[in-house]
């Protein structure tokens, strides 16, 4: 339940979980490997252009994609654009198609699925399924995860015509808008990608290097995609084969948003500590709306307190990233918002069970006085 954000469905982390069985497993090159690497994916950034212009923003307390995006995606377009694209003519009918309907949640993580494979290859495997009515189509070795996914969540022809016709407005949106745009920032881009490198390696990892190194995240793969808005994407083993999670991020488009693009890693990276402190309280939230607006909010607060006990120096900066209070948000991290009702009488012992989960020590300040003893 708590894993709708991360993983789209409850179905989802099911299939996934059967998945990894059959999924061949690392390169030893990959498995040998360390450090984390920021990188770009075009299947990736068409994917979620895509959703963005569509308008399918989610349901959590902080955007799937950037309210600026898709007016700065246009900006640098030439007259030749046509305007509107296709994908712009149909947006209401998309977005309506798939907000009615909880299978399409699993669009906002399609591109983590297909990752190792090409936007070609990608494309053309999504155009098969659309075109395949029940068993999954013929499909490459890179692509064959992402296929056994959406053949297993979007079932019906009727949701695979949707499919299609989202994956052909795409591929106008592709040569008319996203490739334009791509071109016209890249060399601005491959300086964001070396400076998120550059940062991460010298001052926020190593202070974060126990817990890293406790969660197993030593090495990984961030994808920086310019859509995406503070709430990133997360897998906890990348299927393109190389060793670590895999999770994409956005990239804020004022400033260089270096600092902000790695506050979201870290919050990404606190989900599997989340979903463990959570577990006792999973069953006071039975809505899945609510559940997946507790679990995001567990994930701010999380994050807030590993920094601030590991890397103080940039508490301000992830502050800023999920406009918390400049003194904290506090062990009210949940009630506090207004998303999570009740939460007053059990968020505190969440925030201890997060510190456990952690390895940080509680605040001994926070621990009830002993009783005073009367001579």
């Amino acid at each position: 339940m708590l894993v709708i954000r991360k993983w789209g469905t409850p179905m989802v982390a099911a299939l996934l979980l059967a998945a990894w069985v059959a999924w061949a497993p690392a390169s030893a090159a990959a498995q040998e490997s360390t450090g984390w690497r920021f990188d770009d994916d075009a299947f990736a950034d068409l994917w979620f252009h895509g959703l963005a212009v569509a308008g399918f923003y989610g349901f959590g307390p902080f955007p799937l994609y950037s309210p600026a995006y898709v007016s700065w995606a246009r900006r640098d377009l030439g007259p030749s654009t046509p305007s509107p694209t296709p994908l712009e003519r149909d947006r209401r009918e998309l977005l309506t198609r798939f907000q009615g309907n909880d299978l399409f949640e699993v669009l906002h993580f399609v591109p983590m699925y297909f990752h190792g494979a090409s936007r070609e290859e990608s494309m053309a495997a999504l155009r098969a399924i659309a075109a395949t009515s029940g068993s999954a189509p013929e499909t490459t070795p890179a692509t064959r995860f992402g296929v056994a996914v959406v053949v297993q969540l979007i079932p019906e022809d009727r949701e695979r015509q949707v499919l299609g016709k989202f994956v052909e407005d795409l591929d106008r949106e592709w040569g008319g808008v996203v490739a334009p745009r791509r071109a016209a920032h890249r060399d601005v881009w491959a300086r964001r990608l070396r400076e998120l490198q550059d940062a991460w390696d010298s001052q926020w990892a190593p202070p974060l290097a126990g817990f890293l190194e406790a969660e197993g995240f030593v090495s990984g793969t961030a994808l920086i995609v310019p859509a995406l808005g503070a709430e990133g994407r997360f897998l906890e083993q990348d299927p393109g084969g190389a060793s670590g999670p895999l999770i994409a991020l956005g990239m804020p488009q004022e400033g260089d948003g270096v600092a902000a693009v790695l506050s979201s890693l870290v919050r990404e990276l606190c989900y599997p500590v989340v979903r463990r402190a959570f577990a006792p309280f999973e069953a006071r939230l039975t809505d899945r709306v609510e559940a997946s607006r507790a679990s995001d909010l567990t994930a701010t607060r999380c994050g807030e307190l590993l920094l601030e006990r590991r890397a103080p120096a940039q508490v301000p900066a992830y502050r800023a990233r999920f406009d918390l209070p400049p003194g904290g948000s506090g062990r009210a991290f949940l009630s506090a918002s207004g998303h999570v009702p009740g939460a007053e009488a059990w968020e505190g012992d969440l925030e201890d069970a997060l510190l456990r989960e952690l390895n940080l020590e509680p605040d001994v300040a926070r621990l009830p006085a002993p009783p005073v003893r009367r001579r």
